[in-house]
């Protein structure tokens, strides 16, 4: 590990004794609310998970990441670039990305692999109260972390996350 990742992590572990949030394990059918995080491209799986969220009578709300220091973010998308955070260490600077983080979600997905750091910030501070996704690092901030062998397409790790929120805390499966 870097210094630059010592420092990043050293200042998110310092964030976290300030995080309140009640955990709870939601699904599909219980769930009101759903935050997602992503990265631009991996815009097919968000649509598809955001479509079966909408599906299942959850309101999701996206948060994009373009990894361009100069990306042109599209109207229609949540979402922040490089340029908008701490230069150095990658930190968000922005008041959305700030807002989502004290959004109450029922389900925070994040379909990044927590790969980025920025989006590692905002999935550790997230009030939500169920965090799912995937992390090849043994210190991941998930309450449900899906297992792969190696690093899942983003399709794949979509369908599984579907899969589990379809059957957790379920007293019957179809």
């Amino acid at each position: 590990m870097g210094l630059k990742s010592k420092i990043a992590n050293r200042i998110l572990n310092s964030k976290l004794d300030s995080v309140v949030r009640e955990k709870k394990v939601f699904n599909l059918d219980s769930a009101h609310s759903a935050g997602i995080l992503w990265t631009f491209d991996q815009k097919e799986s968000y649509d598809w998970l955001e479509t079966e969220l909408r599906k299942a009578g959850i309101k999701p709300t996206g948060m994009c990441y373009f990894q361009m220091k100069k990306a042109l973010i599209p109207q229609d998308v949540n979402g922040f670039s490089r340029k908008q955070t701490s230069c150095w260490i990658g930190i968000p600077r922005t008041e959305l990305a700030k807002n989502f983080i004290h959004q109450k979600f029922d389900i925070l997905i994040d379909l990044t692999g927590q790969k980025i750091f920025s989006l590692v910030y905002i999935s550790a501070l997230s009030e939500a109260a169920f965090k799912i996704g995937y992390s090849e690092n043994s210190v991941n901030y998930n309450d449900w972390n899906i297992e792969f062998g190696e690093q899942p397409e983003t399709s794949q790790l979509t369908e599984q996350i579907l899969y589990y929120l379809k059957r957790i805390n379920k007293t019957t499966i179809e």
